[in-house]
């Protein structure tokens, strides 16, 4: 409160802001003159007094008069008169008075010490120009006054007068050089705060125009208030100063990942390694951001540097950055160019198949959707049982995709074969689970349409030749030939497919497409849980390759399907062993049982393979041969002779005159 009343009456009251800089200049003039007026005054008039009772009346008088123009003057800078006009209405009178204390030669010629204050009182108080022709004027007055003789009342020596001639000198150049200086220095600090103040503008109004959010944080990881107006955007958050940092980051980060972030912060503020380095291993460069109170999800890139304020002082300066946008259209992007790179190589797999065996393959598809689609309806099957049987139908799907080399297509039923098995051993299914596998379902049968227009579009451009029968033998023949291959390539094994005999008239009345599921699986079998590798075979005095023979024929209104290997045969130890492990027998007396353990290999999810892959292990086909018999009422008997190989009889009831006469 003091302070500020000995400013306003040191500058006349004449200044709103006495802090601007563009009026400084007149400030400290202001502040000097008031200071000169207050001294001088009292000095002078303290002086006047003495002397007029000392009895030097016109030297009293001049000092008093001088002394009230100083007060006189104090009054008329609080008023409009021009600050010039006052400091000449009192400094002019005061260099006469210098000049006259050196006429007189009073105190034995010491008053005229008084005229050494004269040059930086009007230098600094009227300015440099102003100010110097006064001081230039009164040292014309010095000399004459005390070189010629006779005109001071006290004589001065030539020596004392060239000392006072010198000082003067001196103390002008001094005062010259001194204000010279001072108005260089203010002039270039108003150019450098202009430049300052211009491009803190330009900061600021790019600070708050950046679409990065730019902020300073402490050694505590406390925002500072100067930061853009974007950070508040991005963080969804007003008014972050004062706020730590990694409290906004809580929602985001787990404790562990927040030390982390501090512990960096840390290696940040010491330089502990250059800035590359420091760039590299930023823990959150890219991080998942959740806003705490409105629980929006980001995410953000970052970047960290140190910034040094001098005194061993050092900030961290931030920059976030949202890049939600940009990551999903690079997701984006990445899903076209997975799916085109997908349908490319669908359609690659797709081209090197023989069409007619292609075609098959998708019409066994869409029966198998379609038995798919009449579970899912059938609302007196429990969600366990539904499961069982689709787990079937896709593993038919997956078996006929791999036998044509379909390795995308297979690994989706793969995948799709897991999670149906999982939910098949769980005792409660909920309807969000079905929901589930349903939706893959469509997603897979979307898939089987892209097949068939690819098909489709292959056929166009090529010529069907030769009549149906045939094309059924050959679609049957080369769809087990490519499975007997492609299983026998996955287990480094070798096998020989051999059709011995296959009657046209099954194909063409009886039930084509289970005939080939079931065979399919069986062959697959074969080479799986069959055929020994070439070197155990070479050990037991076998060829290196495995054979596997196929017979059908229809004989006594029925169908007779016989296919069988040289393989190991049955190993019906390790047989009782897995079907005890899996409970199935109702009596303890049926371990011994050849036939139980016959019947055993036939139940869902039996495999004697300890760990399921692409090709086998699941325990799915043998249950699948065994239902689609069932469903055709037809009857397998199995042989087996360890070292010798395998059969499968298949019979399936058909009578052929009853197409015939409907066909007449």
């Amino acid at each position: 409160m003091i302070g500020t009343i000995v400013l306003k009456f040191l500058t006349s009251n004449k200044f709103e802001n006495p802090q601007d800089e563009l009026v400084m200049d007149e400030i400290v003039r202001y502040i000097t003159f008031n200071i000169a007026l207050v001294i001088g005054s009292v000095f002078l008039i303290s002086f006047g007094i003495t002397v007029v009772f000392e009895g030097n009346t016109i030297r009293g008088i001049a000092d008093l008069l001088i002394g009230f123009i100083c007060i006189i003057i104090l009054f008329l800078l609080r008023t409009k008169v021009p600050f010039t006009a006052c400091g000449l209405i009192v400094l002019v009178p005061f260099g006469i008075l210098c000049l006259g204390l050196l006429l007189s030669g009073g105190a034995r010629g010491f008053a005229g010490l008084w005229i050494f204050t004269y040059p930086p009182i009007v230098i600094f108080i009227l300015g440099l120009y102003i100010g110097s022709v006064l001081s230039g004027l009164l040292f014309v007055g010095l000399m004459t006054i005390t070189i010629i003789p006779g005109i001071a009342e006290f004589n001065y020596f030539l020596p004392i007068a060239f000392r006072f001639i010198a000082v003067y000198i001196l103390v002008v150049v001094l005062t010259i050089t001194y204000e010279q200086i001072r108005i260089l220095k203010d002039r270039w600090l108003r150019q450098l705060t202009a430049t300052l103040k211009s491009e803190r503008d330009e900061v600021s109004v790019m600070k708050d125009n950046l679409k990065a959010g730019v902020f300073l944080m402490d050694k505590d990881y406390t925002i500072q208030p100067a930061y853009s107006k974007a950070l508040e955007e991005i963080l969804g958050m007003d008014e972050l100063q004062g706020k730590k940092f990694t409290d906004l980051l809580s929602a985001s980060l787990k404790a562990k990942e927040r030390d982390t972030l501090e512990d960096y912060f840390e290696m940040v503020i010491k330089r502990s390694f250059d800035p590359k380095m420091l760039e590299e291993i930023n823990p959150i460069v890219e991080f998942f951001y959740i806003n705490e109170i409105t629980g929006e999800e980001k995410i953000l890139r970052t970047t960290f540097a140190a910034v040094d304020r001098g005194y061993g002082i050092f900030f961290i300066l931030g920059s976030l950055e949202d890049i939600t946008t940009e990551k999903s259209l690079q997701k984006q992007l990445e899903e076209e160019e997975s799916k085109r790179n997908e349908e490319m190589r669908a359609l690659f797999q797709v081209i090197q198949v023989e069409p007619r065996v292609f075609n098959d393959f998708i019409e066994d598809m869409e029966y198998d959707f379609d038995r798919i689609n009449n579970i899912l309806k059938d609302k007196n099957l429990s969600a366990r049982q539904a499961m069982v049987d689709i787990y079937q139908s896709v593993h038919a799907i997956k078996s006929n995709a791999l036998i044509l080399g379909l390795e995308n297509f297979s690994g989706k039923l793969h995948e799709l074969e897991s999670k149906i098995k999982e939910l098949r051993d769980q005792e409660d299914i909920s309807f969000d689970e079905v929901l589930h596998i349903t939706v893959e379902l469509e997603k897979l049968m979307k898939e089987k349409d892209k097949f068939r227009d690819i098909i489709d579009k292959i056929q166009s451009f090529r010529v069907n030749m030769g009549e149906s029968r045939r094309q059924d033998r050959y679609v049957l023949v080369e769809t087990l030939t490519k499975a007997c291959e492609k299983a026998s390539a996955a287990l480094n094994k070798k096998a020989q497919f051999v059709v011995e005999d296959l009657d046209g008239l099954v194909l063409e009345y009886g039930p084509r497409r289970i005939i080939k599921e079931v065979l399919t699986q069986l062959v697959r079998n074969a080479v799986y849980h069959g055929l020994e590798s070439p070197e155990e075979r070479n050990a037991l005095g076998k060829p290196p390759q495995g054979l596997i023979r196929l017979f059908i024929k229809y004989q006594d209104n029925q169908i007779h399907i016989k296919l069988s290997d040289d393989g190991r045969g049955l190993d019906f130890e390790k047989i009782r062993e897995k079907a005890e492990r899996l409970h199935l027998f109702k009596h303890p007396e049926d371990a011994a049982d050849k036939n139980q353990l016959l019947k055993a290999i036939f139940s869902p999810g039996f495999s004697t393979v300890e760990e399921a892959d692409v090709h086998a292990g699941r325990g799915i086909g043998l249950s699948l041969v065994r239902e689609r018999i069932r469903e055709l009422r037809g009857s397998i008997k199995l042989q087996s002779e360890p070292g010798k190989g395998t059969i499968f009889n298949i019979y399936i009831p058909l009578e052929i005159k009853n197409f015939i006469k409907k066909a007449s």
